[in-house]
This record gives structure tokens, C-alpha cells and sequence, in this order.
């Protein structure tokens, strides 16, 4: 089979089959950009404190599957963080990571290496604002602390149409356990330092202590910091004169926490708790999932794991002192339709005839951040596997409600996605423009590229067209290849356009080369999902 075009479809999980619908609440997002010079009706573009572009775009498909976000710097270079490390000559761009998202807001940061700067890196932070009106991008300004001091850990607060960033930085002149609140305003573009008013009682001073926390989460309008292991570092009333910190440890530890060592070795790595808990939030509800495995050594993240696992939701209210048990689910009840054999029939057992999860290994939890009981399972059918699957359980009924495979790659402690919201508060209106005004200007690629794309990917098509009529017992590994050639769709006017301005020959060619391959991404479309009714 003929080799995939590199745009979009890299901006695309390979093996994605999500659906896209026109507006969706929420998404699972990869953390980590993808470098990209395409862009669509979420592109936004800002600038560095050193006047360097900085261009985003996200492409969204609905959970279970997993979306992506991407990220171009014109004119400069993509550097190896590796040559980085031993001195690159030429500034270059390294990565850009999701920090945090809440409502229509999603902090990431852009990491460069500055060989001529008094670091080897430099990082900016950006807030992407999704709504109201057109998307929007701001570069966060650096608070006023020592550039020697470790990159705060950021929280993001939504403020009406505006937004708060905030962290906490220990205050070594005032005592132990005592903190500043570096608070920044997009109302006013400033920062403010407050001195934080301790509320944590005495029996939380033991997980206060200890806390490390591993991601940052909104819950009402307070904003908290979270350990996995212990609990929540919460910050009430960001704006108060004495903004007060108070701690919500979780209903469960394992060990305890007076047992855990300094570099909790028991279980397998500071990390580790990623493996085995969530915590998300819905307003003032704060969700928690615990998984246990049947054999214990199982969560630590270099062992082989037993698939056999059962997990217990917990939630509770912020103005609320108790953690409420929900639901527990163990592996060995979850039903699953026989329909997904089709997916995975390594699930199926030949004597039973029905199909069982624990025959999956399991990796992640998470928790959606609405009102339900949803928990998305990342789970492998062998652990050297490249291909993952993101499983929505229905905790209430012990039931899987949809799997959807995505490109995990090596699986490491660091969450393979996170949901957001800020889709929600996007202007996707039918018909809308998928080019961003602010780029007419920009080249993209030049034409006979394009049609060499397009004349590939009309190859291509072709032979997964023979592929699906003759041997439909390929029919999977088909499928999750024409879900993302779809996204072809979305350049197919910008060739166009591009080819009518160059000449008619090249206009010819890329016409005719755009149309056999949008006709060849309906019929073959058309017949997956013939296949699969």
C-alpha cells in the first residue's frame, strides 16, 4: 500500500475512528503539540517576548478518541532536545506542552533552546481562549521571580470572559508551610503577590507536608493542586487581600501516607499514582477514582501487570467535609456488546462465546469532568503494542459504552491525554471559513507539492478501495486509516484557491487531482460504514 501523505493526517492519531461532530462539550486532549504548518478555524496565532511567531491549531474528535493539538514557529528550525543538550549553535524550536485547561481556557507552554541566553532554554507560556467571539491567543507575561528558580506550577482560573493565572511560591523569610499567591489578571495584564492565610488543620498536616503535586484543577472558584497520593493543595479567594490555602486529602491512601518513604519507592516512582487515580471536577464536584489490582506489585509501572482490576468512584462537594462512595466496578462484571469483536477479537473466549475486558492490560484511568459516572480506560491488548485503546465504562451499569484505538507509542508515567472544555465555546457554525484571515499571506506549500500529495493519496485510496471490497476481514485496519483521510476535506478549497492563482495548467491538475480524491474519500467512507452497519 502506498505510503501516507505527511499533512494532515499526521496531525491525526493513525488509528483514530472517532467521529467529529460539529460541536462537542469536551475533549480527551494529548498533552504534548505536534508541529504543523496547517491550520483551521481554531488557528490562532501570538508572539514571544522575543517577537517570534507562535502558531496553534487544534484538531478535535469526540472521547472516546483523542485529539491533538499543534503548534508552528515560521522561521525557525525544530530542534532535537538531545543536540540541545550539548550546546545547538541555532535557535530552534524544542516542544510546547498542555499546562492546564479549564472552560474556555487552555494554558500551554512553547520551550525554545537560546544558545545565546543566559539559560539554555527559554519558555513562554500562552493562554488560548476559545470564545466568546473568535479564538484567541495571549502570551502570559513572566511573573517577577529569579530566573533560576524552578518553573512555577501554573493554575488557571476562569474570571467571567476573563481568566487568572495563579501559583504558589514558598515564602522562606515568614516560617515553614508559609506562602506567597502570585496571582496574574487578564483584566488588568498584571501580576499581584498576596501573602496566603494557612487553614489546614492539624491531622492534614502530615499529607500537607509531604504534597507533590503532579497537575493543577479548578474547582468553583477556588483552584487546587493535586497529589495523587495525598490529596488537594486548595486555593480559595485568589483576589482576597489574605487568599486562604486549606488542604482536602483523599478518602483512600495506599499505603497510608505516614508509611510512604521520600522517594516512595513502594510504589514504583513519584508518577505512579497515574497508573491507579484521577481526580476531576464538575463545578463544585469534585470526582476521585481509585483502582485496585488483585495482585498489588501490579501498579508499579515496570512490572507486568495483572489484568485483573476493580475501581471505586468517590465524590464529594467542595463546601461538603466527607467523601461519598460510589460506584465499584470490578473488571471480570464489565459487559461489553458483542458488536466489538470486530475491534478486538482478542476479547472474545472461545468457550464462553463472550467477550471479556480483564483480557486487556490496563494502564489509566480518567475521569470525565461532567456530572456522570464515566471512566476512561487506557488499555493494551500486549504491552510492546503500539496501538492503545481509550475504553468509556458506564460505571453505573458496569457496562462499556465505547472503545475508540489511538497511537500510544512508548507509554511512559506522563497521562497519554486530558479532557478540556474550551471546544464547547468554540464558533464552529456551519460553513464557517477554515482558513485564518491573518494567513492569506502565508505559503503553506507550493503547488505542485500539493497535487503530489493529492495524486498519492488518490493512489492510496484506491488501493484501500480493493483492499475493503475484497477482503473484508481487513475491514478494521482499513476503517481507522479513512476516518483520518477525511480530514483531507479540510484543505481541499485551500488547494484550490492556491492552484487558481499560479496558473491554469497547475489549477487543472490540482482540480482534477482534488475532486478524485474527494470522490475516493466519500465511496470508501461510505462503505466502512456499510461494513460496519
Amino acid at each position: 500500500m502506498a505510503a501516507l501523505p505527511t499533512d494532515p493526517i499526521s496531525l491525526m492519531d493513525p488509528y483514530a475512528t472517532a467521529p467529529a461532530s460539529p460541536r462537542r462539550d469536551w475533549v480527551l486532549l494529548h498533552p504534548s503539540a505536534r508541529i504543523s504548518e496547517l491550520h483551521n478555524a481554531t488557528t490562532v496565532v501570538s508572539r514571544t517576548r522575543d517577537d517570534q511567531p507562535v502558531v496553534a491549531s487544534f484538531w478535535l474528535v469526540d472521547p472516546p478518541g483523542v485529539s491533538y493539538f499543534s503548534v508552528h514557529c515560521p522561521g525557525l528550525k525544530v530542534s532535537d532536545p538531545d543536540d540541545f543538550a550539548h550546546d545547538d549553535p541555532e535557535p530552534g524550536f524544542i516542544g510546547a506542552h498542555v499546562v492546564c485547561a479549564e472552560a474556555a481556557f487552555l494554558l500551554f507552554d512553547v520551550t525554545f533552546n537560546a544558545p545565546d541566553g543566559p539559560f539554555p532554554e527559554s519558555t513562554h507560556h500562552f493562554v488560548y481562549r476559545a470564545g466568546p467571539g473568535e479564538p484567541a491567543l495571549h502570551l502570559l507575561p513572566e511573573p517577577d521571580i529569579p530566573a533560576y528558580e524552578a518553573r512555577p506550577q501554573f493554575g488557571l482560573l476562569p474570571w467571567g470572559e476573563h481568566y487568572v493565572v495563579a501559583f504558589l511560591r514558598w515564602n522562606r523569610t515568614m516560617g515553614d508551610h508559609m506562602f506567597d499567591v502570585h496571582v496574574f489578571s487578564s483584566q488588568t495584564q498584571a501580576w499581584s503577590k498576596k501573602v496566603g492565610l494557612m487553614a489546614i488543620s492539624e491531622s492534614n498536616e502530615r499529607y500537607f507536608s509531604r504534597h507533590d503535586a503532579c497537575r493543577q484543577i479548578r474547582i468553583g472558584r477556588s483552584l487546587g493542586w493535586v497529589d495523587l497520593l495525598r490529596g488537594i493543595l486548595l486555593l480559595r479567594r485568589p483576589f482576597d487581600e489574605h487568599p486562604t490555602i486549606e488542604y482536602i486529602p483523599f478518602p483512600v491512601s495506599r499505603p497510608p501516607c505516614s508509611q510512604l518513604s521520600d522517594d516512595d519507592d513502594e510504589l514504583g516512582g513519584s508518577d505512579a499514582p497515574q497508573y491507579f487515580r484521577d481526580v476531576a471536577c464538575c463545578d463544585d464536584l469534585i470526582k476521585f477514582v481509585d483502582v485496585e489490582y488483585h495482585d498489588p506489585s501490579s501498579c508499579k509501572p515496570c512490572c507486568g501487570r495483572d489484568k485483573s482490576w476493580k475501581a471505586t468512584i468517590w465524590n464529594r462537594n467542595l463546601s461538603s467535609g466527607d467523601w461519598l462512595r460510589g460506584f465499584t466496578v470490578d473488571v471480570a462484571d464489565i459487559s461489553l456488546d458483542q458488536s466489538y469483536s470486530a475491534l478486538l477479537p482478542e476479547l472474545g473466549d472461545d468457550e464462553t462465546e463472550k467477550l471479556h475486558l480483564k483480557k486487556l492490560i490496563f494502564y489509566t484511568p480518567t475521569l470525565s469532568i461532567c456530572n456522570d459516572d464515566l471512566l476512561y480506560v487506557m488499555s493494551k491488548v500486549n504491552d510492546e503494542d503500539d496501538k492503545a485503546w481509550v475504553i468509556t465504562v458506564d460505571m453505573k451499569h458496569a457496562v462499556v459504552q465505547a472503545i475508540a484505538p489511538f497511537s500510544a507509542g512508548d507509554i511512559d508515567l506522563l497521562p497519554m491525554y486530558r479532557p478540556c472544555s474550551f471546544p464547547k465555546y468554540l464558533n464552529m457554525t456551519p460553513g464557517v471559513d477554515i482558513t485564518n484571515k491573518g494567513y492569506k499571506g502565508f505559503t503553506w506549500m507550493d503547488v505542485e507539492k500539493c497535487i503530489e500529495e493529492f495524486l498519492w493519496t488518490r493512489d492510496w485510496l484506491r488501493e484501500l478501495g480493493q483492499c475493503l471490497e475484497h477482503e473484508t476481514s481487513i475491514y478494521i485496519d482499513c476503517s481507522s486509516l479513512v476516518c483520518p483521510a477525511s480530514s483531507l476535506r479540510l484543505i481541499i478549497p485551500v488547494v484550490v484557491e492556491y492552484a487558481s492563482s499560479v496558473g491554469e495548467g497547475e489549477a487543472k491538475a490540482a482540480t482534477e487531482a482534488v475532486d478524485v480524491c474527494s470522490r475516493y474519500i466519500h465511496e470508501d467512507i461510505c462503505l466502512c460504514n456499510s461494513m460496519l452497519n
